[in-house]
């Protein structure tokens, strides 16, 4: 159905669509911090990760000796959830297992994403809680798509306790075991498309909890935390007008991994009817 929910809070606002619980829109005052969906671009703002981060080999996995197809990133950010919760600046949103979950992902859940407005900061958190009797195996993340309307090559990313940073490199969208470092200038990573060409910055157990994402001359800044999460991915493409922040409960699948998720590099496991929940936040500065 698409529903969409607006939350304010002063002079910030936030918009969330109902279809993959995603963020559509982050203001404060007329300024607005979001990208917005453009199909023959990228066509969403702000995807949410589950049951996995990044691709499968072969676009499947194994579990219980059974295989399954799972696209890219999972499936919540195509499926209805339910509006469990609204009240002034605060909304959550829910998604079931079901028949049609079930065939790609085996496992009964419940898994709710949340926002809170507080001024110019919005809290987004995941809570994936296992209903079922065996154990559930997944990972989730953010993928919020920041605007940048100068292109990303007029912005930076600061790190708040990184003075260099372990890049895991990707070949056709998996880690093929090699790593980069890369040296930051006070904290700072210069954002160059050239170096998004080549694959996605994907950063793992970074000593960060937050980094600030701002353009080199003060026009617009925004500080994106992820405390408790393990990784952090940035993705744009050359030309585009938008940088993705990624916090992830996850991490990008290994190039020959053979497929038993309950193996997989970053996978989660939760006992029957325990919950895992994480929260990340964006909040707007300038």
């Amino acid at each position: 159905m698409n529903n969409i929910v607006t939350l304010k809070n002063g002079a910030s606002s936030a918009k969330i669509s109902s279809l993959g619980a995603q963020l559509l829109s982050f203001c404060s005052e007329k300024t607005e911090y979001m990208w917005q969906a453009d199909k023959n671009v990228w066509g969403f703002t702000a995807p949410v990760l589950f049951p996995i981060c990044g691709s499968l080999n072969k676009g499947r996995y194994i579990f219980d000796g059974k295989v399954y197809e799972m696209t890219p990133h999972g499936f919540a950010r195509f499926k209805e959830f339910e509006i469990e919760n609204l009240s002034g600046n605060k909304a959550c949103f829910l998604l079931k297992s079901d028949e049609d979950t079930k065939k790609k992902y085996p496992f009964d859940f419940e898994f709710r994403v949340s926002f809170s407005l507080f001024k110019n900061r919005l809290d987004i958190t995941y809570c994936a809680k296992n209903t079922g009797n065996g154990d559930m195996y997944f990972s989730f993340g953010g993928h919020e798509g920041y605007s940048c309307p100068e292109g990303a090559d007029e912005y930076y990313v600061k790190f708040e306790n990184d003075t260099s940073l372990t890049r895991r490199m990707l070949q056709d969208g998996f880690f093929n075991g090699k790593t980069e470092k890369i040296n930051l200038t006070d904290n700072v990573l210069f954002l160059d498309y050239g170096e998004f060409e080549k694959c996605t910055y994907i950063f793992k157990n970074i000593n960060s909890d937050s980094v600030i994402f701002g353009h080199k001359n003060g026009k617009r800044k925004i500080r994106v935390g992820f405390p408790s999460h393990t990784s952090l991915a940035l993705w744009t493409l050359p030309e585009r007008k938008y940088v993705c922040i990624e916090p992830w409960c996850g991490v990008s699948e290994k190039q020959d991994f053979d497929g038993d998720i309950t193996k997989k590099d970053g996978i989660i496991c939760i006992k029957p009817f325990q919950s895992f929940e994480r929260t990340h936040f964006a909040e707007i500065l300038g």
